[in-house]
C-alpha cells in the first residue's frame, strides 16, 4: 500500500528508465562482450560483469552528495573515463584510438533497432495513466542521450519531461535531480509517485526529495520491507486507485 501520508490525489507519476521501462536484447554484458571481441580483446561475460560492477560501483559511491557540471562536454568525458577504467580493469592497455573504436562499437550496438526494448506492459500502462489525466515524466541516471533513447523506443509522446542525471548535474539518490524535475513540472513532491527498480538509487533518492516511491521488482528477489513493491508496471494502477 502507498503510505497514509500519500493518500491524496496523485497528479504525476515519474519513472526510472533502464530496467524499469526498457531492457536490452542482447543483454548489456553480451553487447560489451561482442564489442570487445570486435576490437580483438575478447573477455568472458563473467569477467565483464565483474569489471562493470567495480567500475560503476566506484562511480556511484558518493552519488548521494556529489555534483558535477551539467554539460554535454562533461558527460562525454565521463563516458570516456568510464570506458577507459573498464578496459583497464580488464587488463587492457588503452590508447585514445582503441578506446574510441571500442566505444563506437558499443554505441552502434545500442543504436540497432530492437536492441533496446520496452517491457510488454509499458505502453498499455502509460496510456492508461495518461487517459486518467496523470502527468508523466522520466527521471533517470543516464547520459546525455536519454531523450534520444526514449524516442528510439517511441515512448517520447507519453512524457512531459525526460530528465537525465547528465542534465541535472547529479545522480540519484541525490535529491536535486528530483527537485529539478518537480520544479520544471510545477509539482509538489507530495502529489507525485516515483517508480524505479533500484532500492539504493530510486527508493532512497525519491524519499530524499520527499516523493512517495514504489519499488519495481520484476524477478521477485527484493527483501525490502519498507516500501510498496510491484512485479511489473501494471501494479501502479491499483496502487493509484487505492490512494484516490
Amino acid at each position: 500500500m502507498i503510505s497514509h501520508s500519500a493518500r491524496r490525489r496523485i497528479d504525476a507519476v515519474l519513472f526510472d528508465m533502464g530496467f524499469t521501462m526498457v531492457y536490452f536484447e542482447p543483454a548489456q554484458s553480451m553487447i560489451v562482450h561482442k564489442s570487445l571481441r570486435d576490437v580483438g580483446a575478447a573477455r568472458s561475460v563473467d569477467e565483464i560483469e565483474a569489471a562493470i560492477q567495480v567500475v560503476w560501483g566506484h562511480y556511484y559511491h558518493d552519488a548521494a552528495t556529489a555534483t558535477f557540471p551539467a554539460t554535454e562536454e562533461y558527460d562525454n568525458q565521463v563516458q570516456a573515463d568510464l570506458g577507459r577504467n573498464f578496459l583497464s580493469r580488464l587488463g587492457l592497455d588503452v590508447d585514445d584510438e582503441t578506446l574510441q573504436i571500442y566505444m563506437d562499437h558499443v554505441d552502434a550496438w545500442f543504436n540497432r533497432p530492437g536492441v533496446m526494448r520496452c517491457y510488454p506492459e509499458v505502453r498499455e500502462v502509460l496510456a492508461s495513466l495518461q487517459s486518467q489525466g496523470c502527468r508523466l515524466g522520466i527521471v533517470s541516471n543516464w547520459s546525455w542521450n536519454l531523450r534520444d533513447r526514449v524516442a528510439q523506443v517511441e515512448l517520447d509522446a507519453f512524457f512531459e519531461i525526460v530528465w537525465a542525471s547528465a542534465y541535472a548535474g547529479c545522480n540519484k539518490p541525490h535529491p536535486r535531480i528530483f527537485h529539478q524535475a518537480l520544479e520544471q513540472m510545477n509539482l509538489s513532491p507530495e502529489r507525485v509517485l516515483y517508480v524505479g527498480d533500484s532500492y539504493q538509487h530510486d527508493v532512497i533518492g525519491a524519499r530524499n526529495a520527499g516523493v512517495e516511491v514504489v519499488l519495481l521488482d520484476r524477478d521477485g528477489t527484493s527483501e525490502a520491507s519498507d516500501c510498496p513493491i510491484i512485479r511489473d508496471l501494471g501494479g501502479v494502477l491499483p496502487l493509484l486507485e487505492a490512494a484516490s
